[in-house]
């Protein structure tokens, strides 16, 4: 399990180290874990973290968001997280800060739908403290109508995705960006098969693109100084002509290079200090501190002084003392960490394997897993598949294409 959680080894692979291991230390081959053991032990550490008693506590922070696959499915997946755990760190939230509260897969996920989660979720858990998203109307919606029968929770915003917002805002009215994008598409397929390949810039990632923009910025940035001191990095010269004539473009962007680092710039400070300090009664007066030495152009000065209102105002529900998280990124990355143990199975829509998210949260010590396995068998987490997910993409694909029985009977 640590091998697969924390190495990270896939689970084939795990298998297959010690069956590596085994043959060079003359272990006998039935001793070693096959990968479908290893999968049905992990489904079913999934299942007990997803079931296991929790204490009921208000001062739990959760964390929500949706994850989404082939088909009709959504999956709503809540964290949560003890703010006296939360306030005795001086670092990010990690995975294994985390309780997973809920787990649930729905054909439709409204705010209705939400909201049902929500309720079922205070009988594990108790009411929490503060909900935690990234602003999508169905889990705002539900968030707001939470807080009417429990008006002790707060509805905080998730900063990144809103620092994306101050992002988008300032490039799409701004002509030199779409123009630096267009030219940027073009290079990147000029130099597709060229020897300056090298030099070519990231493919655009359409989701979230103002979340990833670093990428982009730093490219331009590291090619402008190329441009200044050409260099070739093997025995063949480098073509000045096609460098110029597919790169030399960016020498017009100077100055709005210089802007849009100042940008990022800027909202790395901000992020770098809320990730780990979050809401609280002093983060506007602190972050300012911070931002005002950075924000050195206009831009950059306008996306600060948003961020300063934006987390003046989350920061409004923070009580005396104390701090709350600011970034969703922990459920992010673990959303991602569950992908990765699905492997190929993602893209055939949700299996049983989504417990993966939730298993990926434990440590695995001898005393975690004998608890686990003495309460969930691998037959549970069949019925639980069965409950939750019905029929899968990949089920109703081979029944689909299945041959059509012509009533002969074969040996």
């Amino acid at each position: 399990m640590n091998l697969i959680l924390h190495g990270p080894a896939s689970i084939r692979g795990a298998s297959g180290i010690f069956a590596i291991l085994a043959s060079q230390l003359l272990i006998p081959e039935d001793l070693t874990p096959s990968p479908n053991s290893g999968c049905n032990w992990l489904l079913r550490l999934g299942l007990y973290e997803l079931t296991r008693a929790l204490e009921p506590a208000e001062d739990r922070i959760w964390i929500v968001d949706h994850t989404v696959q082939i088909g009709s499915v959504k999956c709503l997946l809540i964290v949560g997280c003890r703010i006296s755990v939360w306030q005795g760190l001086q670092r990010p939230l990690r995975h294994q800060d985390l309780d997973v509260i809920a787990l649930a897969p729905a054909e439709s996920s409204n705010s209705s739908v939400v909201l049902q989660e929500y309720e079922k979720a205070i009988t594990r858990a108790g009411v929490p403290r503060a909900i935690l998203s990234d602003g999508a109307k169905d889990l705002k919606r539900a968030t707001e109508d939470f807080q009417k029968a429990h008006p002790q929770t707060a509805n905080l915003y998730d900063v990144k995705h809103k620092i994306a917002l101050f992002l988008k805002h300032e490039l799409e009215d701004d002509p030199r960006w779409q123009e630096f994008i267009k030219q940027a598409a073009a290079s990147r397929s000029q130099l597709a098969f060229d020897p300056l390949v090298y030099l070519a810039p990231p493919t655009p990632k359409h989701k979230a693109r103002y979340m990833n923009l670093s990428e982009l910025v730093t490219w331009a940035v590291k090619v402008r100084r190329f441009l200044d001191a050409p260099r070739s990095p093997g025995d063949e010269p480098i073509n000045m002509g096609k460098l110029n004539i597919t790169l030399g473009w960016l020498r017009q962007f100077d100055d709005a290079i210089a802007d849009w680092q100042a940008l990022l710039g800027t909202t790395e400070v901000a992020l770098d200090f809320l990730r780990i300090h979050g809401y609280s009664a002093q983060a506007a007066a602190e972050l300012a501190v911070r931002l005002h030495p950075v924000a050195v152009r206009p831009a950059s000065r306008r996306v600060a002084d948003n961020l300063i209102e934006f987390v003046s105002q989350q920061s409004a529900c923070v009580l005396p003392g104390e701090r709350l998280p600011s970034s969703s990124e922990v459920l992010e990355s673990l959303i991602g960490r569950g992908k990765r143990l699905e492997g190929q199975q993602s893209s055939s829509g949700f299996t049983k394997m989504v417990l993966g998210m939730a298993a990926a949260v434990i440590e695995p010590t001898k005393e975690f897993i004998d608890q686990a396995f003495a309460a969930v068998k691998t037959i549970d987490v069949i019925e639980w598949a069965k409950e939750k997910l019905g029929t899968s993409v990949q089920s109703c694909r081979h029944a689909a294409f299945a041959p059509e029985k012509d009533g002969t009977k074969t040996a």
